[in-house]
């Protein structure tokens, strides 16, 4: 199990480092405004994405050990198609995309939720190490494709950043594609009962996953209404830079939902959950502190000098990151164990916060009002996981605390995976 999160981990860390890569890239030749549109421009696709994994998402995981794959696939491709079409057509019809590449919106989203949902398929036949590969070659072949058009076009512009995401998507769609073509079998590709579980069992998980897009990126929408597409690049960049520190995180809940999801014990459930945590908690805080003292300079040399304040944006942020960090094992653990709502009832309690706070911080703070609202909707939601989880397990407070002996069991793990 270790091993995985080790690969998995570094599959992560390639993967930000990779993305560092694509942002630098994207923020020099762009610069805020440039920046700014296409935040709003992928964050269509990740709300098109989530209403996609109604029946292509994290449900697949949990099902794809009990049903056949090719029934679970043809209702995930039909519902991604249908989202797309629909969605991308509202979403510019409400002008919550740019209205200029309307059409890059429905085929880019597309792209991406079919190959979501074979990603989805691998993790739950725990194929840990061709989910990491597929993932890994999207971004590194979006940011080659960057370089390469970025260094021979002289007219720069989102439009080449909109064209790298199509090689990217779909060349990791075939290659994701076919490491799942073995585990097709004959079945009939209409089965009702079959999608009908998938997508009562795939509401409850992706509801959360909508409320808590809306809870994470709802900023960036008050952001533009009050200020412009400039601040709005610049506080993208914040949030991107502050979201990496959740490799070890999102590392470790992954293969805690692989695991949960496959296992009966309430025991050994609780207990991965519980030491999951306890190292989310310390690595965490070690990459924020990093983060923390970095310069004003050092983001303008990196990117431009249009992103000098990132800082402040890192800054009153942190404390979400820190939450979010734990709430994710909290997420995958009520998830694996069949008790997706509570994660439904979280997103809703974060969201309310960052409603209430945005509207209020945010025209007067700005970016900084926008960093502080998203850590209290963040904190917000994880004390509600908190508060549940410790209801349903009777687990003490103390036992979130890491110990002298996890230091020591700690440090004795990362002995044995440097001999792996």
């Amino acid at each position: 199990m270790f091993s995985k999160i080790l690969s998995t981990t570094a599959a992560r860390l390639m993967i930000a480092l990779l993305n560092l890569g694509i942002v630098t890239v994207a923020a020099r030749a762009l610069g805020a405004e440039g920046m700014g549109t296409i935040s709003l421009f992928i964050l269509g696709i990740s709300i098109l994405q989530l209403f996609s994994a109604l029946a292509g998402g994290s449900v697949l995981v949990y099902m794809v050990a009990r049903y056949p794959i090719v029934q679970l696939i043809f209702t995930a491709w039909a519902w991604t198609l249908f989202v797309s079409a629909i969605g991308s057509f509202i979403l510019i019809r409400f002008k919550l995309s740019p209205a200029e590449f309307n059409s890059d919106l429905f085929f880019v989203s597309l792209l991406q939720g079919l190959f979501a949902i074979n990603q989805n398929i691998q993790l739950g036949k725990e194929k840990i190490a061709q989910y990491n590969f597929a993932a890994i070659a999207q971004v590194a072949i979006l940011l080659f494709s960057l370089l390469i058009m970025f260094y021979f076009s002289e007219n720069l512009g989102v439009k080449l950043y909109i064209n790298a995401l199509y090689l990217s998507f779909g060349f990791a769609f075939l290659l994701s594609f076919s490491g799942i073509l073995k585990y097709f079998s004959r079945a009939r590709l209409f089965n009702p009962a079959i999608i009908r579980e998938t997508f009562r069992f795939g509401s409850y998980v992706q509801v959360a996953g909508i409320l808590q897009l809306f809870n994470y990126r709802l900023s960036y929408y008050i952001i533009e209404k009050f200020f412009d597409r400039a601040t709005l690049g610049i506080f993208s960049i914040g949030v991107q830079i502050s979201e990496s520190v959740w490799i070890i995180s999102k590392s470790i809940a992954l293969v805690q939902y692989s695991k949960i999801s496959n296992s009966t014990d309430k025991a050994y459930n609780i207990k991965i959950t519980i030491d999951f945590i306890k190292f989310t908690l310390v690595f965490t805080l070690m990459m924020i502190a990093v983060l923390l003292l970095l310069p004003a300079d050092f983001f303008a040399f990196i990117f431009r000098n249009d992103f000098r304040n990132v800082g402040e944006v890192i800054l009153s942020i942190s404390a979400g990151i820190l939450a979010v960090a734990i709430s994710l094992m909290f997420s995958h653990y009520f998830s694996g164990s069949g008790k997706p709502w509570h994660n439904t009832i979280s997103s809703g309690i974060g969201l309310a916060f960052t409603l209430i706070l945005g509207f209020t911080l945010i025209p007067i703070l700005g970016i900084t009002g926008a960093g502080i609202t998203s850590s209290a909707a963040y904190t917000a939601s994880m004390m509600y996981q908190y508060i549940v989880f410790k209801k349903l397990t009777s687990t003490p407070f103390s036992r979130f605390i890491p110990t002298f002996d996890d230091f020591i069991k700690l440090g004795n793990l990362i002995k044995e995976l440097r001999l792996m």
